[in-house]
């Protein structure tokens, strides 16, 4: 009795959270959501990352210590999450005690497994994405390749992690989609990186990085932020069920968690597809487990711009989830607000694709979509329902059974397929179906003509489709589907789902 386990990435502190970061934990909301009505359930994960160099000099330049810089931060993070209906199970953050104390244990039980030696080296280290790089990967005037900066040059003696001796296997198990990558572009690009001689054995811990967790067998060092930041994945489903995992072995360890581990999906931005597609698996098969205890899929999504060009606050076009939420926070109140930005994240960027927006598409879409497809749908049939005393008409139960179970295999399709924007296109199709039958068959004029037999079919079958369509729009738009509820079943006078006038 497994639960479906979805994760974010966790959030590197060191700043509040924009757009990209609503998108991801928000496509991870709607598949703990679909999946917590399986019988298993799901369990969502999301949190902060906050070791590393980058978030001791953020907390310094503002006069602050690394600890009350990120539990500031951290904290106002699950504010917004909260706020913002996103329903996790568990919000990881990696200074909590119990992680550190976790992290500690992986890097021992690395050590005892041979996974890790001690060696001296030059290589260099980009700041900016607390990670190592080769030269092989630097953009052109040597700079690091998702950052406009030179590398600094590190010479310590550190912990390495014995990467060649497990890439093999990680890219055997890609090919053969055991670790499933998608889209399949991201793939291919795992694969090539995998070839390239140049990503070999590298440090997991530092010599002059004050923040972070100490090395149990190496005190002067502390763990390299990468791992310590891969291994929440593991470390909150232990805090979560408060198990005593120090003297455990791993294999009693993964027994423990067995209801929840291991990772259906894990859900991450491209920029840091190398460490969770070829460090994390490796880590795992360097601790022992066996292909079957390892993430099963990992979804890389694109990134946001806005006209065309990459968001920055330099060229003054980032966007925040609240800049748009407050367009329409007087039209719909807030909870709604959120999820017209919500379905817009959905349903106007494919998984994988980079996706365009600004506040005059998140508009254009509102009228287009949710105010004409879906409000006015559902108006125009409870309207007519109500007209004709008819608003407690439905199919019969053979029939209504036979729409739902059809509707729901193809939505259960797109899911097993992490296709969510697909969900969200068929939803709207069907919703113009019901708009289309309505012009083609003229319900006024059936009135007219005295046929309400005819009429009543007409209507049974509109008000069970959209009765089946709103349980499935709850899993995209929660609030949105229980003023669709209270539509249907005229519990408030007036009320509109999706007013045109903004």
């Amino acid at each position: 009795m497994k639960k479906f386990f979805v994760t974010t990435p966790i959030y590197y502190m060191n700043g509040e959270p924009h757009l990209g970061h609503y998108y991801s934990t928000t496509l991870a909301d709607v598949f703990a959501r679909y999946y917590s009505k399986t019988e298993n359930g799901s369990f969502f994960l999301t949190g902060t990352d906050e070791h590393g160099q980058k978030v001791a000099d953020k907390a310094q330049s503002l006069g602050k210590s690394p600890q009350i810089f990120v539990d500031e931060l951290a904290l106002s993070w699950q504010n917004l999450w909260d706020k913002l209906g996103l329903k996790y199970d568990f919000f990881i953050r990696t200074s909590n005690t119990k992680h550190k104390l976790f992290a500690q244990y992986i890097l021992q039980k690395l050590k005892e497994n041979y996974a890790i030696y001690e060696k001296k080296y030059d290589a260099l280290y980009c700041v900016g994405a607390e990670s190592f790089v080769t030269k092989s990967e630097l953009r052109e005037g040597g700079l690091c390749p998702d950052h406009d900066e030179e590398p600094q040059i590190i010479s310590e003696t550190n912990w390495f992690f014995k990467l060649s001796e497990y890439k093999l296997k990680v890219k055997e198990l890609i090919e053969k989609d055991i670790i499933k990558i998608q889209p399949k572009s991201r793939k291919n690009e795992t694969l090539e990186l995998l070839m390239n001689d140049d990503l070999g054995d590298f440090s997991v811990t530092r010599q002059n990085v004050e923040w972070g967790i100490l090395v149990p067998f190496a005190p002067d060092q502390t763990i390299y932020v990468w791992i310590d930041a891969l291994f929440n994945y593991m470390s909150a489903v232990v805090i979560s069920k408060n198990i005593d995992f120090e003297k455990l072995s791993i294999q009693e360890l993964i027994q423990e968690i067995s209801d929840i581990w291991t990772p259906d999906l894990h859900i991450i931005g491209k920029d840091i597809l190398k460490f969770h597609a070829i460090y994390w698996p490796a880590f795992l098969l360097a601790l022992g487990l066996d292909e079957n205890q390892l993430p099963k899929k990992i979804l890389v999504t694109g990134m946001f711009v806005s006209e065309g060009r990459k968001m920055s606050k330099s060229l003054g076009n980032t966007i925040f989830p609240q800049d748009v939420i407050t367009e329409f926070e007087s039209l719909v109140g807030f909870e709604r607000a959120n999820e017209v930005l919500r379905f817009f994240v959905i349903s106007e960027m494919k998984i994988g694709n980079d996706g365009d927006i600004t506040l005059e598409r998140v508009k254009e879409i509102y009228e287009k979509e949710l105010a004409n497809k879906v409000g006015n749908t559902f108006s125009r049939v409870v309207g007519m329902a109500k007209k004709y005393d008819m608003l407690g008409e439905r199919l019969n139960q053979e029939n209504y059974h036979k729409f739902e179970i059809e509707i729901s295999q193809i939505i259960d399709n797109y899911f097993e397929q992490s296709d969510i924007y697909s969900v969200s296109k068929f939803l709207l199709e069907k919703l113009a179906e019901i708009a289309r039958e309505i012009e083609e068959i003229k319900p006024w004029e059936l009135y007219k003509e005295n046929k309400l037999e005819e009429l009543e079919k007409y209507l049974s079958k509109w008000l069970s489709l959209l009765e089946i369509y709103t349980e499935k729009f709850e899993i995209i738009m929660p609030n949105t589907a229980e003023s669709m509820k209270k539509l249907i079943k005229a519990k408030e006078e007036g009320l509109s789902i999706f007013p045109k006038n903004i």
